[in-house]
């Protein structure tokens, strides 16, 4: 079975096991709150944030913020029902060509693929997902 993965930062990880649930939120470009998730099997390149100094938000490169954050993802089967994908989002939203051709453009500029971009515009329980946490370089699977 493939699995399309949620990845964030271990710092998120307090808040998200409290809240029990993976929360849909907004991006900034699109106007729905979803869940994303990507098929990309090791890191999904737009979710390596930037950091903010004190005068400027910086591009981290994966390994920086690797060890600055700590990496984990939550993995949902891909045949969930819930899913759609990056384009069906944009349809939803009624994002235009030009916006989703400049994010898609932005995105690839980062390493990243929007035919591997997925969401769900509900909160996911985590009961429906597995967790890993990246270790130097190797995905665990925490029980």
């Amino acid at each position: 079975m493939s699995y399309l993965k949620h990845y964030t930062s271990l710092v998120r990880l307090p808040q998200i096991l409290n809240s029990g649930q993976l929360l849909p939120h907004m991006d900034g470009h699109v106007e729905k709150s979803v869940v994303w998730l990507s098929s990309d099997s090791f890191w999904e390149p737009t979710a390596t944030k930037p950091c903010r100094t004190d005068n400027a938000l910086v591009n981290l490169k994966f390994w920086e913020y690797r060890d600055l954050f700590g990496c984990i993802r939550f993995a949902l089967p891909a045949d969930d029902s819930r899913l759609l994908t990056w384009r069906d989002v944009c349809e939803q939203v009624g994002l235009s060509r030009v916006e989703r051709r400049k994010l898609e453009a932005d995105a690839r500029k980062r390493g990243g693929d929007p035919k591997q971009w997925f969401a769900v515009p509900a909160a996911i329980p985590l009961a429906d997902m597995s967790l890993e946490i990246l270790s130097i370089n190797e995905w665990r699977t925490v029980s």
